[in-house]
């Protein structure tokens, strides 16, 4: 079933992760509207192979936590993501405009622990500054990500907003969307299309496609 969401935004000029944000205040009218107890439901289908698919794979916030180890300190929403194989824990946050993941961790489908990332300074997830969510709008961010057992590694990804007022349909409804693309630092190329007060629509160009079957706000 299709949340629908009235929203009115008033939002003040700043520059993106300032003291005076253009991304509103309420999470409820955010891209990525994080709270406790919120939960996406998704279909996932292998990228490789589409016969490969399953339905109602949970994306769950289950609390705010201080993220620990390098970012001691830093409170971050811990949201627990079922995959098409295994799962992960998310620590990420709002920082002003920015939508942003500063730890992860990856599970196998027994539900052991096989990685962690942790991103330094942290990595993007969206960024929801008026100059970025403009069509046609580029810009990069740099990181570096340190995995288990591994050497740190710099990364930068590419952004581009392809459309910010694009009609998508899926499980969940028809909404109006803000399509993004990502490269990666190896030139893989992943879509995005979002919708605020709603969060994230679909996703491909991964190893898994997503797409939503419902979402139910949190508190």
């Amino acid at each position: 079933m299709k949340t629908i969401i009235a929203l009115t935004l008033t939002a003040a000029c700043g520059g993106t992760g300032g003291d005076h944000p253009d991304a509103p205040s309420d999470p409820a009218l955010r891209y990525e509207p994080w709270r406790v107890g919120a939960a996406w439901s998704y279909k996932l289908t292998d990228a490789k192979d589409p016969a490969i698919s399953a339905s109602d794979r949970l994306t769950t916030i289950m609390g705010e936590q201080d993220v620990g180890g390098s970012h001691a300190g830093t409170r971050a929403f811990l949201t627990h993501i079922v995959q098409l194989y295994g799962s992960k824990d998310v620590f990420q946050a709002y920082l002003g405009d920015l939508d942003v993941r500063y730890r992860s961790v990856f599970y196998d489908a027994q539900g052991v622990m096989t990685s962690t990332d942790v991103d330094d300074p942290y990595r993007l997830k969206l960024d929801e500054s008026f100059a970025h969510t403009k069509p046609n709008a580029q810009w990069s961010q740099s990181f570096t990500e340190t995995t288990t057992g591994g050497t740190p590694s710099h990364k930068t990804e590419t952004w581009k907003v392809i459309a910010n007022d694009e009609q998508i349909t899926v499980i969940a409804g028809t909404y109006t969307a803000l399509h993004i693309q990502r490269t990666s630092s190896g030139g893989a190329v992943q879509d995005y299309w979002y919708a605020r007060g709603v969060g994230k629509l679909k996703e491909t160009g991964g190893a898994q496609l997503e797409e939503l079957i419902s979402f139910t706000p949190g508190n």
